[in-house]
């Protein structure tokens, strides 16, 4: 018997030495987040194509280590593409991901949690979208959610390169979500839930949330419960979030906490988290993280399927923009210029077919800066990606003065409204630090040149999500405002229309500009 295992030794350590052994010392994991549809390359500043699935395959083929993919979600609606599939073409881009000998399942991502937008098409669709994926759905907090033939799963164990890794999935609601709810997560249901985890001896525990860690504009849903519980506190080694479309991957929580990573949007790049384990004992040694942006070589394959599925009529070249129009607001107008300008085309939409007082857009709708050059439907559908449907509501004077008030901010950068308001509109205000509950002050606030009244009820035209109260939204929130949907009219299509309203034959004539006049005043 001793022969026997010492000949099975040396045919182990012969077969090491000539082919890959199971075990790895290092393993990579490729994070990804709030995707939106954004499937293909696209040019930068500079001219210079970057981002997309073609370019994430050929980093992913070219990996030598054992690897995962997972993300943190807002996989699905985005881009035009990914908006007329319900969010099942993104699924179908993750699960053709990675094909490696080296990704531990062949193919695909492994892994996603739910974000606020996946669910703007509604749960029943979403719940059939998932039921394609080749992975699994990870959320500790979501209940009620129906997935045909799928279940969603608190956490899961992979084995990848003879290491077991533990994942924990956390989601985040939004306005589309109706049979599903979030259940809140409390110091002991994290704690039992990490006991159960830990009771499994992972090699490395990873919690994957559509929640921010790196942005204080969105500050995290579930850190505050995180850091009261010492059980997870010390166990979790990586957090990877999104929602908050920011790059993080060298914060940690405390000295011995998990590294926080988040992984920008839109695909524009990806972060690669390496686990080194120790080559003797198995354990983990240290954990670190890089993003990689997505500016090199695409692969064929993928760039190939990608021209197939393109909408090639978003190609169409519709305006041109002479100098920046940048998604924060520059010089002395707090009020970002292209939200004012949908604000203003959104209550020239609405005017005709109900009388409304004034129309308002938030920042957050508005994904990047629209850079100078030839304005394309792609560039279009990219700035105003979202499935997010036009409404009206009845709102107090007061509750709107208070609420324009709490939605100026300020920052290193300076000041910044997260809405715009209609050309009618006009606001001045003083912002005192030393007020940290209420910095900002009103000091006039005036509808059609006429001073808006506390006791009067306006009507408001808005993104149907403000008024329910979610997200930059949440001071707007009316319990009984009389809301009215107009479906399916998205705030991307208001951007179309006003585009193509511009003055001028061809595209060349047509110039998308800031508008004249402040919006927004500063009084020192």
């Amino acid at each position: 018997m001793r022969n026997l295992l010492r000949n099975l030794f040396i045919l182990w350590g012969v077969s090491c030495f000539l082919l890959p052994c199971v075990t790895a010392e290092e393993i990579a994991l490729y994070h990804t987040s709030d995707i939106h549809g954004y499937f293909f390359s696209r040019p930068d500043k500079n001219g210079q194509n970057y981002g997309g699935f073609a370019a994430l395959e050929s980093i992913l083929q070219a990996e030598g280590r054992p690897f995962i993919i997972v993300d943190s979600g807002d996989f699905s609606s985005g881009n035009k593409e990914a908006n007329a599939s319900d969010g099942k073409l993104s699924i179908d881009l993750m699960n053709r991901a990675g094909k490696s000998p080296k990704n531990f399942k062949g193919q695909g991502y492994a892994a996603l949690t739910i974000g606020n937008h996946d669910s703007d098409f509604g749960d029943d669709r979403l719940g059939k979208t998932l039921s394609h994926f080749s992975g699994n759905i990870l959320s500790m907090n979501i209940k009620g959610f129906q997935i045909p033939n799928k279940a969603v799963k608190p956490y899961v164990f992979y084995e990848v390169g003879g290491k077991k890794l533990a994942f924990i999935g956390f989601s985040l609601d939004g306005p589309g979500m109706q049979g599903m709810q979030l259940k809140k997560v409390t110091p002991q249901s994290l704690e039992n839930l990490m006991k159960e985890v830990v009771a499994q001896n992972p090699s490395a525990i990873i919690f994957l949330a559509h929640d921010s860690i790196g942005d204080s504009r969105k500050p995290s849903s579930f850190l505050p419960t995180l850091q009261g519980v010492k059980l997870a506190k010390e166990n979790i080694d990586v957090i990877l979030g999104g929602h908050a479309h920011v790059l993080q991957n060298t914060q940690k929580l405390g000295e011995k906490g998990p590294l926080f990573v988040e992984s920008g949007a839109m695909l524009e790049g990806t972060s690669r988290v390496i686990f080194d384990f120790d080559d003797k004992t198995g354990a983990l040694n240290s954990v670190k993280a890089e993003y990689i942006r997505l500016d090199g070589k695409q692969d064929e394959e993928t760039a190939a399927l990608l021209d197939e599925v393109e909408d090639k009529s978003l190609r169409q070249e519709f305006a041109t923009v002479p100098v920046l129009l940048p998604k924060y607001p520059a010089a002395g107008d707090s009020a970002p210029a292209v939200a004012r300008l949908v604000a203003e085309e959104m209550y020239q939409w609405v005017s005709p077919q109900e009388k409304i007082d004034m129309a308002m857009f938030q920042l957050p709708g508005i994904r990047r800066d629209l850079l100078p050059g030839t304005l394309t439907g792609r560039d279009i559908t990219e700035l105003l990606p979202y499935t997010e449907y036009v409404s009206t509501f009845d709102i107090m004077g007061k509750h709107l003065k208070r609420a324009v008030e709490q939605s100026i901010k300020h920052d290193k950068n300076g000041d910044y409204s997260l809405f715009s308001y209609s050309e009618n509109v006009r606001i001045a205000y003083k912002y005192n630090a030393k007020n940290e509950q209420n910095p900002v002050k009103i000091t006039s606030f005036t509808i059609d040149g006429k001073k808006v009244k506390n006791k009067r009820v306006y009507r408001v035209a808005a993104i149907a999500h403000i008024p329910q109260g979610y997200f930059e939204g949440a001071p707007f929130k009316v319990t009984n405002g009389n809301q009215k949907i107009y479906d399916p009219k998205t705030s991307g299509e208001l951007l179309f229309d006003l585009v193509k309203k511009l003055d001028g034959a061809t595209p060349q004539e047509k110039q998308l500009k800031a508008p004249a006049g402040v919006q927004i005043r500063k009084k020192n």
